[in-house]
Formats: C-alpha cells, structure tokens, sequence
C-alpha cells in the first residue's frame, strides 16, 4: 500500500468561531430598560381588553351554535346564525378599523353571492341533464 502525503498551508487565527463556547462578542449589547408603564400593562385594563371580549364572546358564540346545531340537527338554522356571527364579527372590526372591517364585509358578501349563483347553476345544469335523460322539457341553460 502507498502512502499518500497531504501538505496543505494552515494559519491558525487569532480569534475563535463563533460556534466556539469561548466566543464572546466586542462589544456587549447594551440593554434596554423597559418603561414602568408597560411593566405594569398586564396589570390594568387596557384599550385592548374589550376587542378580546368581544372576540373570545363570538368564539364561544360560534362554538355554542355549532354544538346546538350538531345536538338538534337543525344545519340550516345553524349555518344563519354562524353567517350572523361572522357579520357581527366583521361589524365589531369595522368599529375598530372601518376601512378594513367594510372591506371585509363587503369581500365575504361577494364571496358568498358567487359561490351561491356557482352552485345553483350546477344544480340547473343537473336539473337539465336528468330532463334530458328522462325525456321531460329542457331548457338550455347558457
């Protein structure tokens, strides 16, 4: 067997990597004190604690409408009261941020109005097909 010999120039540096345990920065971060005012922010109500009562109020809305739903079976009644709920949702954004909370409403009716109008035509174009089938009367949807 030969032996093969590696000669390679290697200069150690003065400092270590940084993965090293005795790597320590140049310079140490400087800290920065926290103001008593938001020390005790946890403390106190703030601006902040209605907007999470309102929002963990429409969560157990939701939750609750979905279990009544589930126990009577009653999925129409409950699929209003949950579009209900996302619109008093939307109405208590637009309290907060009117721009954003209308823009919401408005993006999720027009969601709806398509998704609707999508299914019904389906329905028709079932409709239709199953005439033709049978022999009935079509109407040529178009």
């Amino acid at each position: 067997m030969k032996d093969y010999h590696i000669y390679t120039h290697y200069v150690e540096e003065q400092s270590s990597p940084k993965t090293s345990p005795k790597a320590k920065p140049l310079k140490e971060p400087k800290t920065k004190a926290i103001p008593e005012i938001k020390k005790n922010e946890g403390n106190q109500l703030s601006f902040n604690m209605p907007k999470k009562a309102i929002a963990g109020s429409l969560v157990a809305a939701g939750k609750i409408n979905s279990y009544v739903g589930e126990y009577t079976e009653n999925t129409v009644t409950a699929s209003r009261r949950r579009v209900g709920l996302t619109y008093a949702g939307m109405a208590a954004l637009a309290v907060s941020n009117p721009v954003l909370g209308l823009s919401a409403m408005a993006s999720y009716t027009a969601d709806k109005m398509i998704t609707y109008n999508i299914k019904v035509y389906k329905e028709n174009l079932n409709a239709d097909f199953i005439r033709q089938l049978s022999g009935g009367t079509v109407k040529t949807r178009g």
